[in-house]
């Protein structure tokens, strides 16, 4: 199977976020893995749902347009039981379709995954989604819209979706610029969604928060906070000051040796030591708060300090 690597070129975190805040044009390709893989029990779809409220801006290399567009990958585990919701954003350059080792992991683990495509910032957006970082402060209401959507079709009797999603056990994974899309979901007074009940930062781009209004961002529902340990794009260092501006209940984990993308994107089965061990975090918090399984949680913590990974825990 043959696996592309795309990483942004060389700039540094504070460039990038300086860049953005001035609205400076930007020089960057993405961040990820392309493959595809099976999980057991576990169906992928794709809808696509259209916001006619909001409009997709122009670019240099792209007219814009009336509307947003969100290609949607979705997920279901081979159940009929109403099961938590797992939304995941990607990051710069990214895809639903990176994400799907990953999410056919949660799947299985009875969770319905959905993953949209935002307009301008997909590695497949008109015009190149190098010239569209700008687009990123719309992404939280994409997100917003597209749980929208899936609540719709959850109360639809003859759509697949119906009954299948527990709305009260909505949860968001964001990844680098989707980290960053994600903490304004669910921390920032100009976007937050109350119905987000627990997030997932991965490698989050936290510096660009501030392009959504400078209120803190220590107000949000409970958090897990991954992150390789040597990441080249978002430096790992970035991790810690990032879990002391939130407030408890809060978890980190740092996965050892792993780079931005490897534990979210990578295809191979068997995972690689980095993606089984951000599926096990993943997986773990989400039952803990969920499924009620704490001293799970626990143990699952344990395991993954005892493989040298580094975790911090702060419950409240």
């Amino acid at each position: 199977m043959q696996q592309t690597t795309r990483t942004l070129c060389g700039s540094s975190l504070l460039w990038m976020a300086a860049a953005v805040l001035a609205l400076s044009p930007l020089n960057l390709t993405g961040c990820g893995n392309d493959g595809e893989t099976m999980g057991p029990g576990v169906s992928s779809s794709q809808r696509t749902y259209v916001d006619t409220s909001r409009q997709t801006p122009a670019t240099t290399a792209y007219k814009g347009a009336a509307t947003r567009t969100l290609r949607t990958r979705l997920w279901t585990p081979g159940t009929d039981e109403r099961l938590p919701l797992l939304l995941m954003a990607h990051g710069f350059g990214g895809t639903p379709e990176k994400f799907d080792a990953f999410a056919r992991s949660i799947a299985a683990a009875g969770y319905v995954v959905a993953a949209p495509a935002f307009p301008l910032t997909n590695e497949d957006a008109p015009g190149g989604h190098e010239v569209g970082l700008r687009d990123f402060i719309h992404q939280p209401a994409d997100l917003s819209f597209v749980l929208d959507q899936l609540l719709a079709a959850n109360e639809v009797a003859n759509d697949p979706l119906h009954d299948r999603i527990d709305p009260g056990a909505v949860s968001v994974l964001g990844h680098s610029l989707g980290g960053v899309t994600t903490i304004a979901l669910t921390r920032k007074n100009c976007c937050r969604d109350a119905r987000i009940k627990a997030t997932i930062l991965a490698a989050a781009v936290a510096d660009l928060v501030t392009a959504f209004g400078i209120d803190p961002i220590a107000t949000g529902p409970p958090t897990l906070i991954l992150h390789g340990t040597a990441d080249k794009t978002i430096p790992y260092a970035t991790a810690a000051p990032l879990y002391s501006a939130i407030a408890a209940p809060r978890y980190l984990v740092g996965l050892f040796g792993a780079d931005h993308s490897e534990a979210l994107e990578s295809q191979l089965e068997p995972p690689i030591t980095a993606r089984a061990a951000a599926q096990q975090a993943t997986a773990g918090f989400l039952d803990a708060l969920f499924r009620s399984r704490t001293a799970e949680w626990q143990q699952i913590r344990e395991q993954l300090t005892a493989s040298g990974n580094t975790v911090l825990a702060d419950p409240g």
